[in-house]
């Protein structure tokens, strides 16, 4: 009967690990495909004739990626991970980061809801460079969180 306890908390506490583990390489990954996002934007815009509707369809896309770093986020933080103290650091970055990814990304689509964008292009590149920056440091530090596996 004892054998049987400890191996259903074995399996239990393997599979939320492993649960855990999925969710920060899943963050990774989609911080990973928010900072190629930006950067088309930051390519885009480098076009001073671009097309608006491009730029939007393209924020469109980064912002589904968003959303999903947000949820794996909220889902990790929920299973209570059991962190050292250089770790939390980590994480508290991690969260500072998709704070600022969203903060700034809405005003990206701000201002890119205004009619004189093709104005506002070399501020609208500025952010896509700023959210890019922010992206790939969001992957690095994931990576840093204990179980994360790299699908590169």
């Amino acid at each position: 009967m004892k054998n049987v306890r400890q191996l259903a908390l074995t399996l239990a506490l393997t599979a939320s690990a492993a649960f855990a583990n999925d969710h920060l390489t899943k963050i990774a990954d989609h911080a990973r495909n928010l900072a190629t996002d930006y950067r088309r934007m930051a390519d885009t815009l480098k076009n001073k004739d671009f097309a608006p509707h491009e730029l939007k369809q393209e924020l469109q896309e980064a912002e589904a990626a968003l959303s999903n770093v947000k949820t794996l986020l909220a889902e990790y933080s929920a299973t209570g991970p059991n962190l050292n103290a250089a770790q939390q650091k980590d994480w508290q970055l991690t969260q500072d980061l998709v704070t600022l990814l969203d903060i700034f990304h809405g005003s990206k689509t701000e201002l890119l809801s205004e009619a004189n964008a093709q104005k506002k292009r070399s501020d609208i590149r500025a952010h896509a460079l700023g959210l890019l920056t922010r992206a790939t440091m969001l992957e690095a530090t994931v990576k840093r969180l204990p179980g994360t596996k790299s699908n590169f």
